[in-house]
């Protein structure tokens, strides 16, 4: 990874630990379910704070995506986008869930170039192919506290979710929480200003719509 890309990445989990700090915030002024832990402790960019994963809504997700099917006999079949650096059946062992679109949501004529970087507390889902690399990337530590209300309200984003899109000089970055985790997608297209799915937000969201729990991640367990 060039010392760009790197940055990159350094800026995006900032951002992302940003916003779990603001949706503890948030738990704070409004009602929400108890499971959802309040960090107990200031973050710190050295001492992250790690939030409770909602393990028991992943397993929800999961159990209530593989009954639609059966009872939808015409329903198409709507397959994940999965990693070559894992194998069929591998448990992948994450303390955040590993979100990844459809391959459907993708929108290539040609199989993506994927690959997957989990470690532990966060993961990254690289996806290449077709003018433009999608990064799906989740984490569930938190490494700073929000300073102030307007940063908070920036951070909180919109709906449930905090759902938020921004562009960038690459293309586009979409972020929201889910599962008490905080996620992002990053497009880079090869031509920013003139690729409409970097210009427009359509395209990363229905990349988000898209997303579902991969098979091997341990929040699947006993669902179904």
């Amino acid at each position: 990874m060039s010392d760009g890309r790197s940055r990159g990445l350094g800026a995006m989990l900032a951002g992302l630990s940003l916003a779990i700090c603001s949706g503890f915030a948030a738990q704070a002024q409004t009602a929400q379910p108890a499971r959802l832990a309040q960090p107990q402790s200031i973050p710190r960019p050295d001492q992250p704070v790690a939030a409770e994963v909602d393990w028991d809504a992943v397993r929800a997700d999961v159990a209530r995506s593989q009954s639609a099917g059966r009872l939808t006999a015409a329903r198409p079949v709507i397959f994940p986008v999965l990693p070559r650096n894992l194998e069929a059946g591998q448990s992948i062992e994450t303390e955040v869930p590993i979100l990844t679109p459809s391959t459907a949501s993708l929108g290539f004529e040609r199989q993506a170039e994927v690959l997957l970087f989990a470690r532990g507390d966060f993961y990254t889902l690289v996806i290449q192919g077709e003018g433009v690399i999608i990064e799906v990337f989740g984490t569930r530590l938190a490494h700073a506290p929000v300073e102030d209300a307007r940063t908070a309200r920036f951070l909180r984003g919109s709906g449930p979710e905090g759902y938020r899109t921004t562009r960038t000089r690459s293309g586009r970055e979409l972020s929201f929480n889910r599962y008490n985790a905080a996620y992002s997608i990053t497009l880079e297209c090869d031509a920013p200003e003139q690729d409409v799915r970097c210009v427009e937000p359509e395209y990363g969201e229905r990349l988000m719509q898209s997303l579902q729990v991969m098979p091997g991640t341990r929040g699947r367990e006993g669902a179904g």
